[in-house]
């Protein structure tokens, strides 16, 4: 004789939900659970009960030796899958998953592949409920919503299933409105086809030796699995589906993964809030005021007592006026914003954002299936007890203690193996000097789990894994990224890949003929040499390679500025930058003498003119350039027998770099007044773009002391000194005049304080 079968429709995350199916479970006391999820995932069901494991969960489901393509099943204390499987469990009677199994989802997708190469494969991790098929034709709490006259679909279903009270009927209600929604339809076919067959199937194996049977499915799939006639045409769509080897284990969640922004199809949207509705399910508005008002106090905001009592009085009777028995989320949120927040978005979406989304990170117990990685990482975790949360924290470390070097060489390592758990905000020594602290900002989040699987694959150890990481990256680089590898080496503490790295710089910068390549690869190199690392004395190993980098850079320049475009000369300039910023790092007399001599090298060959002007900027910091020898060179190059837009080029390649060194050169400034004064109005229109892109690299403190500058030398003309060094009677000021306000204009500063007196002259 066949049991009983119990169909439960329910919303995959739903506090709602869960209470009610607990009382139901526990007025039908069933012998068998079948719950929708992946039968694959059956050998750590048990695990569900462990003390060890605390919600937000997830079953993590993948094809052996392919973690990327993983699909993930999440679960929370409320979600009603979650109460159901822990109540069979604990009672000790039958537990099963009845979804369709995912090996032979796995086994269609590796066919597909396999049959059609052309198109693109479905790459990334599929979740429980996610919206992706086709054949999800409408949104079944859409249509109800609408029906009731409601707008908003999670309003709606908060109304009448989370906050309801009394449990009695709601499944029986909820089989009904999915039948008549499903009613007239046709039967879903593909992939959709297959889950409710195999479901069915399932149910109908279950009966057979069970008395009373619970299935606990999402609710659109209730009326499909009443009607269990049909076993034949099932099996016939079932028959000969593909198998793939499958991997299950636990993984902790967290709640912002559970919302519908974060990709999720079947999530919620404030699962923050329904875990409070799961906990408090008596006095919840009272008991969320209060946290709402211990939140803001933690940020130093103010939030009373007569606060608190005011946003329950204002939600209560904002439910009263929309005839609802209870105040919701919607409600809460509206009082809190009036009352405690006074109209500011700011401490608003700071609730949102911590109480109604929430930032717990669910644990797992050691039992859980782990690769070798992820046991070491959890090791060396709990070693140097820095615990994963989904909370973003700051982190600062000290390398000279023992701990805070262990911890930073842990974060770097996982940075090669692509596990961003922590983020290096700043560290000393990257433009200054020593290298002995570091500011990290870590958050560890859901889908490092499925990296740490795949970065498994390289090593069984975070140590091995980064050292193969960097040997497999360092065979397929290039100059630029090899030198850049070597710089993350370091901070690593990578021993055993450095002398191989090595060996493959010298090996690549050797049949490098790109100038600019070799250019790139310099400022990393050059850190090295300088700063060195507090982890052990690398930077000796590099001298001979950057000697030999610095020499066929000095040889190969002069060529390499020859017969550039515009977009080639820029490029160009911006390598200049680098080599000039390397070389100063190194601090090395015989470098700087070779670099002055290039740089001289190019202001006299027939390179670009912005070439040119950059050149005799940086000798001019160098103290190679005096100002009466840049007053010479900038005469000759903003000549009247010039283009305008060459002698523009020669000023913007000047322009560039510190303006608190530019703006002490009273030559330039000359020089560029005289210039423009000659202008035509053609010509300066032509050339005005470049001065204003030259002029907004400036800071504001810069920009203010070259208008002060402006503002000298228009003084000093009103004056009757000549700023050029030519007799005043030949000057002429109404020409002068003209000019002036164009230089304000290009500075940002308004004509009117060029022509104030200084010192009380008229």
């Amino acid at each position: 004789m066949a049991g009983e079968v119990h169909i439960f429709g329910i919303r995959h995350h739903g506090p709602g939900c869960a209470r009610s199916l607990c009382a139901a479970l526990s007025e039908l006391a069933p012998d068998c659970v079948l719950i929708e999820g992946p039968p694959d995932a059956e050998a750590v069901l048990p695990l569900a009960i462990d003390a060890a494991m605390a919600p937000p969960v997830a079953l993590l489901v993948y094809p052996e030796g392919a973690p990327e393509r993983a699909a993930y099943y999440p679960f929370a204390n409320f979600s009603p899958e979650w109460q159901a499987m822990r109540y069979g469990l604990l009672k000790g009677i039958s537990v099963h998953f009845m979804d369709l199994p995912l090996t032979h989802r796995f086994a269609a997708e590796d066919r597909a592949r396999i049959e059609s190469p052309c198109q693109p494969a479905e790459t990334g991790a599929l979740v429980q409920g996610q919206a992706s098929d086709a054949e999800l034709r409408i949104d079944p709490l859409g249509v109800l919503a609408e029906a009731a006259g409601y707008s908003d679909r999670e309003l709606w279903w908060e109304h009448q299933v989370e906050q309801r009270q009394d449990p009695s009927g709601l499944f029986e209600g909820i089989l009904e409105a999915m039948s008549a929604l499903r009613e007239g339809l046709p039967p879903p076919i593909g992939h959709e086809g297959r889950r409710e067959a195999y479901m069915r199937r399932t149910i109908r194996s279950a009966r057979r030796t069970h008395q009373r049977v619970a299935v606990i499915c999402g609710a659109w799939h209730a009326p499909a699995l009443r009607d269990l006639r049909g076993a034949k045409a099932d099996n016939a769509l079932l028959k000969g589906m593909a198998k793939t080897k499958v991997i299950a284990t636990w993984i902790p969640w967290t709640y912002d993964r559970l919302t519908f922004e974060s990709g999720y199809g079947a999530g919620v949207r404030s699962p923050g809030w329904y875990q409070h509705l799961w906990e408090s399910p008596e006095s919840s508005a009272v008991r969320w005021a209060v946290r709402a008002a211990r939140l803001l106090r933690a940020q130093d905001l103010d939030a009373s007592s007569a606060g608190v009592i005011e946003v329950v009085r204002l939600a209560e009777s904002l439910a009263a006026v929309r005839e609802l028995p209870l105040p919701g989320l919607a409600e809460l949120r509206e009082a809190i914003g009036a009352v405690l927040c006074h109209g500011e978005p700011a401490p608003l979406a700071l609730i949102a954002r911590d109480l109604e989304v929430g930032s717990a990170l669910g644990e797992v117990p050691e039992g859980a299936p782990m690769v070798p990685l992820q046991r070491d990482l959890q090791l060396r975790q709990r070693r140097l007890r820095m615990k994963p949360s989904a909370e973003i924290r700051d982190l600062k470390l000290d390398l000279r203690k023992e701990t805070g070097l262990a911890r930073s060489t842990l974060l770097h390592r996982l940075l090669l193996l692509e596990i961003d758990w922590g983020e290096l905000r700043e560290a000393s020594g990257q433009g200054g000097a020593g290298s002995f602290r570091e500011h990290w900002r870590i958050q560890w989040r859901p889908e490092l789990a499925v990296k740490v699987i795949e970065a498994n694959l390289l090593g069984n150890s975070v140590e091995a894994a980064a050292l193969e990481a960097v040997r497999r990256r360092a065979a397929m680089a290039g100059l630029g990224e090899l030198t850049g590898l070597a710089l993350r080496i370091l901070p690593a503490a990578l021993e055993a890949a450095m002398e191989p790295l090595i060996a493959r710089l010298q090996a690549v910068a050797a049949v490098t003929a790109d100038v600019r390549e070799l250019m790139r690869a310099l400022p990393s190199l050059a850190r090295i040499g300088r700063y060195g690392d507090v982890r052990g004395d690398h930077e000796a190993s590099f001298a001979a390679l950057l000697d030999g980098l610095v020499a066929r850079i000095l040889v190969g320049l002069g060529p390499a500025c020859e017969g550039l475009d515009e977009e080639a000369a820029a490029d160009m300039v911006e390598g200049i930058g680098e080599v000039h910023e390397g070389l100063r790092l190194l601090d090395r007399i015989d470098l700087r003498e070779a670099w002055m001599r290039a740089l001289r090298v190019l202001m006299e060959r027939a390179a670009h003119a912005r070439i040119q002007g950059r050149a005799a900027r940086l000798r001019l910091e160098l103290g190679d350039l005096d100002e009466q020898a840049l007053g010479l060179a900038a005469s000759l190059a903003l000549s009247r027998a010039n283009e305008p837009t060459d002698a523009a080029a020669w000023a913007e390649g000047l322009l560039r770099g510190s303006g608190l060194v530019l703006v002490h050169q009273n030559a330039i400034w000359r020089v560029l007044d005289g210039w423009l004064s000659c202008l035509s109005v053609d010509a300066f229109d032509a050339i005005l773009p470049m001065l204003r892109r030259a002029f907004s690299e400036f800071t504001d403190p810069e920009r203010r002391q070259m208008a002060a500058k402006v503002r000298a030398l228009c003084s000093s003309a009103q004056a009757g000194a000549d700023p050029s060094g030519q007799d005043a009677e030949t000057l002429d000021r109404r020409r002068a005049d003209r000019v002036l306000p164009v230089l304000a204009s290009i500075l940002g500063v308004s004509p009117p304080e060029l022509g104030e007196p200084q010192g009380g002259q008229a």
